[in-house]
């Protein structure tokens, strides 16, 4: 095992450990004491431990939405410039090869007791398609979690779909199936 592994997954258990070590001094605080002691008045230099120690939990968290956000509007900002100066490929879905999967997997549901085993239909669909470009191919690969039926389906129906092709940079590509999210 990788030493920076096991040093990232150490700092990650002390960080979980440090927020949930807050959030019991907060308790504390604020006069949760336990059974042998009677609740009294808070105690505001454990409830501001208990805050400094939430609070790089608080600044990850909001680094970590930000950052999420960022990347979602710059993958957006970047299909949006594909569709409007990028080449504008049309690919026949009728001609699409779809390598299906399909099959049911068992899970556990519930706790305790209450356990049981439901199964779940499971649908893997695998396009792979291979588009003349400029006297290059360009190899597109795709991952759909749908019923191979209703999938077929939504193909025949729609027929013809575009796949944006940036100019100078053959593998910048979008292929439009915003067809398939109603």
């Amino acid at each position: 095992m990788n030493i920076k592994k096991i040093l990232s997954e150490f700092g990650s258990w002390i960080f979980a450990g440090l927020t949930f070590l807050g959030f019991i001094i907060i308790y504390a605080g604020i006069g949760g004491r336990g059974k042998y002691n009677p609740t009294g008045d808070t105690n505001w230099y454990f409830v501001g431990t208990g805050i400094i120690l939430i609070l790089p939990f608080v600044i990850y968290m909001i680094k970590t939405k930000l950052m999420l956000k960022k990347s979602s509007d710059e993958n957006v900002e970047r299909i949006n410039g594909l569709i409007k100066t990028g080449d504008k490929l049309t690919i026949d879905l009728d001609a699409l090869e779809i390598q299906t999967n399909s099959y049911k997997q068992e899970i556990e549901v519930g706790s305790g007791y209450n356990t049981r085993n439901e199964y779940v239909d499971v649908n893997h669909n695998v396009i792979l398609i291979d588009v003349p470009y400029k006297n290059e191919s360009i190899k597109y690969k795709l991952n759909i979690d749908m019923d191979s039926t209703k999938l077929k389906m939504h193909f025949a129906i729609k027929e013809k779909t575009e796949l944006y092709v940036d100019p100078e940079n053959p593998n910048n590509n979008y292929l439009d199936l915003s067809f398939l999210e109603n």
